[in-house]
């Protein structure tokens, strides 16, 4: 059990017992940091969204939260996904001591991007996990045509141009899965987290959504949009208009399930992704590429 889980506990019975009732502020952020052992400002954050997702309180952006309802009260956000982000939903998965990721995306550029607030605070000696694993599963890249990213041609040119969108693709799921590889394994290398498992797969699809399961009680999912454009072209590359998602953005809206008020949720994309994982993934293998 995460700080986070901890003080969601405390602060819940606390709720129950009256201690906070139902119409009245909490405390302040920082009088609850003090009030409940001097935990870290996110270990409060983490706290106060679960119970914002369990509908007892409302608010809390800039002012105290409200109590909104007892334990066993509550109705609506209780059942209804909330918007999540990335950023957030790692941070709080690293507060346990035992960390799992299980990964669908089209490139992981943000899992890259975000994956580096946790490892720093692990550098930094902050967060001390046990372990970490990650399994990622990314679109073959070498063996289909993806969907998307691609040209948009008319009829019959499709062999005459090149379409240079296919080769910078694979080169973003190249470099972005490296990167994450290369900074959970240093964290093993440098001796700050004992057991580190980084195991990376594709299968034989275009991805029509993201998908980030983490410890196995907080699923995220997004969905990939589609969009052409005309970015610029590689030097001595020919203009293209090119069918792409319009959610590679960090901002991208991501929707937030956990565990137990959507574990009917949380268990079953579980399993979507253990079926896909077992029995049509494949080992990636760049070597090719």
């Amino acid at each position: 059990m995460t700080k986070s889980d901890q003080l969601a506990g405390r602060l819940t019975a606390d709720i129950a017992s009256g201690r906070y009732p139902v119409g009245e502020r909490l405390p302040s952020q920082a009088e609850l940091r003090t009030a409940y052992g001097n935990v870290s400002r996110t270990t409060v954050m983490t706290a106060l969204r679960r119970l914002t997702d369990q509908g007892l309180i409302r608010g809390g952006q800039g002012s105290p939260a409200v109590v909104v309802a007892k334990p066993g009260e509550a109705v609506g956000p209780a059942t209804a996904a909330g918007i999540g982000d990335l950023r957030s939903a790692l941070r709080e998965a690293f507060e346990a001591d035992e960390i799992t990721m299980d990964v669908l995306s089209l490139t992981s550029e943000t899992m890259a991007t975000y994956l580096g607030d946790p490892v720093v605070l692990i550098t930094q000696r902050e967060i001390k996990p046990k372990s970490i694993r990650l399994r990622l599963m990314l679109p073959d890249i070498t063996g289909i045509k993806l969907a998307f990213p691609r040209a948009v041609l008319p009829d019959g040119q499709e062999s005459q141009v090149s379409d240079w969108s296919r080769p910078r693709h694979r080169d973003m799921v190249i470099r972005y899965a490296k990167t994450l590889e290369h900074s959970l394994l240093t964290l093993r290398d440098r001796g700050l987290v004992a057991d580190v498992s980084v195991q990376i797969r594709t299968v034989p699809f275009t991805p029509p959504l993201k998908l980030y399961l983490l410890n196995g009680d907080q699923l995220l999912e997004g969905y990939y949009t589609l969009t052409t454009w005309q970015p610029e072209p590689p030097k001595g590359e020919p203009e293209l208009t090119i069918l792409d998602s319009d959610s590679f953005s960090a901002d991208a809206t991501l929707f937030r399930y956990t565990t137990p008020q959507h574990s009917v949720k949380v268990e079953t994309a579980q399993r979507f992704f253990d079926s896909y994982w077992d029995n049509l993934a494949q080992e990636a293998d760049f070597s090719q590429t």
